[in-house]
């Protein structure tokens, strides 16, 4: 029976022979560890030996300088006897004990049969039987030793040779997952690495979270070059995948144009999940309209330092129930397109395509947060399936756990809905009274029913029951996250169009009429109940800015009389002044105002000046009526000047 150990080559443990056990075995600085090695270039958990059936597996732990074999940096490997393996500067050596004891017992066997053979020369024949028995098992020893039928995979479970399928797009060294040709292993968070351990072939992507508390809990690995497809074909992409301690692990499919111009990009895939075994996974996806070009990407979470997730044997071939989706509205003529769990929505703008580019969950489980963070999370991860069932003028969107997917209880909670920038400006919310009001893009709210875009990409969203919302712009694009799995997008608005452009009509009669107030009054109304058609509401807004035009006017004329007024300091002027700002109130309304603050302090002004000018008058009555009272009283008319000091005491007396 083999009897396996580690020998310590170099260090202040060099010589140390340790046996390695039928456990996993921790190699490393930290005092935890199994073996430690005291060299700083070692990290604190370097390396790990497991076994597996019958042999014993060697594993680098995402360690900072790396683990060699003969000069070559390795991720993974299966040891055999005789390997030495560097870990940061110190060489450990692998070797089987008992191999080396039958070898030294071979030699003393041969050793004792020369002695024998000079002591009895007659026993020729049985001496030569001995020896080449002795010689038999020496031989026997070298021949396991330098490899032998164990060393070609005999003795350990045999190499399954690559996996070949069928019409597979990729090429046969890309699909095999044996080396780093043809794919972009770092595409994302701590990416993939070459392995040994694989399905199938000489070896397979794996991917481990490195040391620290800023390792990466994810890992993307994409094709170097995308495939091309033609829309309206289904492709399967499938992989076989396996998943260690927590990890978890998918393969998407991501639809798009070469076009620079078309901003849609349609991602889905299998949801990410712990397989404990290799697991052959497969995602079948139409190709949207518009789009030529196909990635691959293989997408792994680790939420802890030991998780790790292997992908091998990857195909893409054309074929599968899939299919692309495709639904134009009747009413606006916009159109949802996508495949699986990715779906957006084309305009009829070619200047501004895009409506709603993306749906994408909002919260998700912690292990996803680092994938989530990054921005490379989708509804397929989650097991989520997104259904959006047309009527005649709006999509009702959906998101509920696809059939069979073991994620359904973690999926998060709501949605984030992904818009160009330019939607947030046209931003209103509607508030408790069901009134639109313009809201700030970056902002959090509640309500029922929300508007954005413009024109061609006018869009209602609309909830079952008030709910929380809040928005962020960022990268052009505006992310509008919503505490709800279901919505509506509303994209036809002509029952609100003709009611709007009848409050239009009736604005415009009205300011014909003499009713600038009125008309100001009505623009309100459609603001802030029928804003939904951006032409109409730009013809109201226009109506709007002309009317308060007028009445700038007038308050600008009236600015200036009062400042003749002033100047002249007459009481006429002052008077013209305040009868024409009750006027432009009068006309106008006071709600209608745009600086109800400033016209109201101009009329102020005028009016304190008025009575200034009045208090003065009286003052000089006052003060003339006294003098002929006292004229009188001098005269002994005394009845005449108490008639004039009655008067003076209750009409110009000031109180």
């Amino acid at each position: 029976m083999a009897n396996y150990v580690l020998e310590i080559l170099d260090g202040d443990r060099a010589g140390d022979v340790l046996p390695v056990a039928d456990r996993a075995i921790r190699i490393g600085r930290k005092a935890g560890n199994d073996i430690v090695l005291a060299d700083e270039k070692t990290s604190g958990v370097h390396a790990e030996i497991v076994l597996e059936g019958d042999r014993h597996v060697l594993r680098d732990l995402g360690s900072t300088n790396g683990t060699f074999l003969d000069g070559k940096r390795v991720t993974e490997m299966v040891l055999t006897p005789g390997d030495v393996v560097t870990f940061g500067r110190l060489r450990l050596k692998f070797r089987d004990e008992s191999a080396a004891a039958a070898a030294d017992a071979g030699e003393l066997a041969v050793r004792r049969l020369d002695a024998g053979r000079l002591q009895r020369r007659s026993g020729s024949l049985g001496l030569l039987v001995a020896l080449v028995v002795v010689g038999l098992g020496v031989a026997g020893y070298l021949w396991w030793r330098s490899g032998g039928a164990a060393r070609d995979e005999g003795a350990a479970p045999q190499q399954r040779p690559a996996l070949v399928v069928n019409g597979n797009r990729l090429l046969p060294g890309v699909a095999a997952c044996d080396t780093e040709d043809g794919w972009n292993l770092r595409a994302g968070g701590a990416g993939f690495q070459l392995a040994t351990r694989g399905h199938s072939g000489a070896g397979a992507f794996a991917a481990g979270r490195g040391e620290g508390a800023d390792a990466a809990s994810f890992a993307v690995a994409t094709l170097l070059e995308p495939l091309p497809v033609f829309a309206g074909r289904s492709m399967t992409i499938a992989a076989h995948l396996r998943a260690e301690a927590g990890a978890r692990v998918a393969v998407r499919a991501v639809c798009f144009t070469s076009n620079e111009q078309q901003p849609f990009r349609f991602c889905t895939g299998t949801p990410l999940t712990a397989h404990e075994d290799w697991q052959r996974v497969e995602a079948v996806v139409g190709v949207p309209p518009g789009c030529d070009r196909l990635q691959v990407e293989l997408v792994a979470v680790l939420p802890s330092p030991d998780a790790r997730a292997l992908v091998d044997d990857v195909a893409v071939t054309e074929g599968g129930a899939g299919a692309a989706v495709e639904v134009k509205l009747a009413e606006s003529s916009q159109t949802l397109l996508g495949t699986g769990s990715a779906l957006a929505v084309r305009s009829v703008d070619p200047e501004n395509p895009a409506t709603l580019l993306q749906v994408l969950p909002h919260t998700v489980p912690p292990a996803l947060d680092g994938l989530h963070r990054a921005g490379q999370c989708v509804l397929s991860d989650l097991g989520v399936a997104l259904a959006a069932p047309a009527s005649e003028r709006s999509f009702q969107f959906a998101a509920d756990v696809a059939a069979g997917s073991d994620s359904g209880a973690e999926r998060g909670q709501g949605l984030q809905l992904v818009f160009p920038a330019d939607a947030a400006s046209g931003l209103m919310v509607a508030g408790d009274d069901g009134a639109f009001v313009a809201a700030a893009a970056e902002s959090e709210f509640t309500t029922t029913r929300l508007l954005l875009g413009d024109r061609a990409t006018r869009a209602l969203v609309r909830f079952e029951t008030p709910t929380a919302c809040s928005g962020q712009l960022g990268a052009g694009r505006y992310r509008l996250r919503v505490q709800s799995a279901r919505f509506e997008l509303v994209l036809g608005f002509r029952a609100e169009r003709q009611q709007a452009g009848e409050l239009v009509r009736q604005a415009r009669a009205l300011d014909q009429q003499g009713e600038p107030g009125q008309a100001l009054d009505t623009l309100r109304q459609l603001v802030r109940e029928l804003p939904m058609d951006s032409e109409v509401l730009a013809q109201a807004q226009a109506l709007r800015t002309q009317l308060l035009a007028a009445q700038s006017e007038s308050l600008r004329q009236l600015q200036q009389d009062l400042d003749e007024a002033e100047f002249f300091d007459t009481r006429g002027g002052f008077e013209r002044v305040v009868r024409g700002i009750d006027d432009v109130v009068a006309r106008f309304h006071e709600t209608n105002l745009e600086d109800a603050t400033g016209t109201l302090a101009l009329r102020e002004r005028a009016h304190a000046r008025l009575l200034a000018i009045d208090a003065a008058e009286v003052e000089v009555r006052r003060q003339r009526l006294q003098e002929l009272a006292k004229a009188f009283a001098d005269s002994e008319q005394s009845g005449l000047s108490r008639v004039v000091e009655t008067y003076v005491k209750q009409h110009l007396e000031t109180k």
